[in-house]
């Protein structure tokens, strides 16, 4: 029992933080043309941040959980296919845990490492996905690389940089959330 409210707590923490990182984004200025999205990246991915700070405490036979529980929070806050933010989300989780297991989390270039890989990853296999889901892709049976602009990709680089350095900020304190601690098993 003590677990599925830990579970549910992590759903809880990452879903505000959704709606946080939505709030943030709505609050960008609206100058229109290229330099809106700019703004927009500039946003840190702060669901991300999250789940990465939980892999960071918790055993690593608790990642898959971790990542189907931040799938569930994190697919309310984005148009994007639900197994399509699945399988991002476990790439997170996969990237975070891989990093834990040379050092904790704990220490600030692996956390700075932890949260802009994952964020990045995230960012990448979204921007994958709607090329492969966009109108042409379909009806020419081949992914929409064509309208693929430099500035698509480098958005997701932006917003990573911008979540790493934020979570070097807020990392003593998404470590302390009240929940992650009834999920604790440490692996080490």
């Amino acid at each position: 029992m003590r677990r599925s409210v830990g579970y549910a707590l992590l759903f809880a923490w990452i879903a505000l933080a959704g709606g946080v990182q939505l709030f943030a984004q709505a609050w960008t200025p609206h100058v229109g043309g290229a330099v809106e999205p700019a703004l927009r990246a500039l946003v840190p991915d702060l669901m991300t941040l999250v789940l990465v700070a939980a892999v960071g405490r918790l055993a690593r036979r608790d990642a898959v959980a971790l990542a189907a529980v931040a799938a569930a929070a994190r697919t309310a806050f984005t148009a994007s296919p639900p197994f399509a933010v699945l399988a991002g989300t476990i790439a997170v989780t996969l990237i975070a845990d891989t990093i834990r297991r040379f050092a904790e989390l704990d220490r600030p270039s692996l956390r700075f490492v932890a949260a802009g890989a994952g964020a990045l990853a995230f960012g990448l296999w979204l921007l994958f996905v709607d090329l492969a889901r966009a109108s042409d892709a379909r009806v020419t049976d081949r992914l929409g690389f064509a309208d693929l602009q430099p500035a698509h990709v480098v958005l997701p680089f932006a917003t990573a940089f911008v979540t790493a350095a934020v979570g070097l900020l807020l990392w003593p304190v998404l470590v302390q959330l009240p929940g992650l601690r009834q999920l604790e098993r440490r692996a080490f």
